[in-house]
């Protein structure tokens, strides 16, 4: 029998600091930060093939850096002169044809993909005073029931492949693989949530915090350009198509390797109806306002420059990305043959996480081999990009998920 005492021991840590308050995902960080042995499996970021984190975008730096040098003055700076240019380039990065453009506002969130997802749901409770719940899918990412918290609304969760209504409800959708369990949603249940937005006439809220992460496992034979088209023509196309009043909530940090940066969020406002031009963004300028950003943080000022002056440069680190969660993938696929969590490394499933059922005494076992994933509601949620590059270390991390997992 497998001696798994200090599994045990890490366990019953993990449950005082659960009763300290902390959440799962500050647990699974406490937990790999004091074992010197600890690989880490629950950090929300991009790693590289020894388990590190990757090194933040070099372009964003040379930004940075540039922009700190002119903060000497000692005044309010902001992106406004430049804004129209950085919203081409934003839209030329997500790949939406110019024909489009001129229905299409951009604002700054703060907070990156967190303040432009806050953003999006505070602009349609403005422009939507019908609205009295957000509309989220199960598994979801779980920040949205605190947005719903503290904008004072209620929240309700619908099913896998759902159609988000009713005439109270704002939609908010994951527009790429599920932040929690890397489920990538078919065209057709796309299609109907768009057709269903437009008869309705609902506001939709589209979170879109992995821009061509769906498609990454496809690099091999197809372009970058040819991986962010079709990540368009999926997520957003149909939404446009069907002239849906819509937000776009992206985050640059996961694309660009901008964590430790932490830059603005990128917040398309797609309104095709030109009468109400006005109020969209009189909107849009009250809710940056009250959140502060009007006045930005030189990581957000550095962002608007890089993307609308250097934008082939961050398209290269965003393909950077793109190939590490594709190789990362690559060997999970090869590891998992025949186990109980094949399934999860299927066309339907892409992106940087991936989130089985977990046995009652997983949590035990699988920190028994000093491995720290994010474990919560029966389940176990692991950053792929964890598995290291050293393959006989990389099965017995995947032996450790696929014995327990389901």
């Amino acid at each position: 029998m497998t001696d798994v005492q200090f599994g045990k021991e890490v366990y019953e840590y993990s449950l005082q600091l659960e009763q300290q308050g902390k959440d799962a995902n500050q647990i699974a960080k406490v937990l790999c930060d004091r074992d010197s042995e600890g690989c880490n499996y629950g950090i929300g970021i991009v790693l590289n093939a020894g388990g590190k984190p990757m090194d933040t975008s070099s372009t964003m730096l040379e930004y940075t850096s540039s922009e700190l040098g002119i903060s000497k003055a000692g005044d309010y700076m902001n992106s406004n002169a430049i804004i129209e240019e950085v919203k081409i380039a934003v839209l030329k990065w997500q790949r939406i044809p110019e024909e489009y453009w001129r229905h299409f506002k951009l604002a700054l969130p703060s907070d990156a993909g967190t303040g432009a997802v806050k953003s999006g749901i505070e602009i349609a409770l403005m422009l939507e005073s019908r609205i009295g719940a957000l509309g989220i899918e199960e598994l979801g990412w779980p920040a949205y029931k605190a947005i719903a918290k503290i904008a004072r609304v209620q929240w309700k969760e619908f099913a896998e492949d759902c159609v988000i209504s009713g005439k109270d409800i704002l939609p908010v959708y994951q527009a790429g693989p599920m932040n929690t369990t890397g489920l990538v949603r078919g065209k057709d249940v796309i299609n109907a949530r768009a057709k269903s937005a437009a008869d309705s006439n609902s506001y939709v809220v589209l979170d879109r915090a992995y821009s061509g992460f769906e498609f990454a496992g496809l690099l091999t034979h197809h372009s970058y350009s040819d991986i962010m088209r079709m990540s368009y023509e999926l997520q957003i196309q149909p939404f446009i198509e069907k002239e849906v009043n819509f937000c776009i909530a992206i985050s640059p940090t996961k694309s660009f390797i901008t964590f430790a940066l932490r830059p603005c969020g990128l917040l398309l406002i797609f309104s095709p109806d030109k009468s109400r031009e006005k109020d969209v963004t009189n909107v849009i300028n009250s809710t940056i306002r009250a959140r502060g950003s009007a006045f930005e943080h030189l990581a957000t000022r550095a962002l608007a420059k890089a993307i609308s002056k250097d934008l082939p440069r961050l398209e290269a680190e965003h393909q950077t990305a793109l190939e590490r969660v594709a190789e990362a993938e690559a060997m999970w696929r090869k590891l998992v043959e025949g186990s109980p969590i094949e399934y999860l490394y299927s066309e339907n499933f892409a992106g940087l996480f991936r989130n089985p059922k977990s046995h009652e005494e997983a949590a035990i076992h699988i920190y028994n081999e000093h491995i720290y994933p994010v474990f919560s509601q029966q389940r176990c949620r692991q950053n792929i990009t964890g598995i290291p590059d050293d393959e006989e270390l990389a099965k017995k991390h995947v032996r450790a998920f696929s014995e327990q997992c389901y």
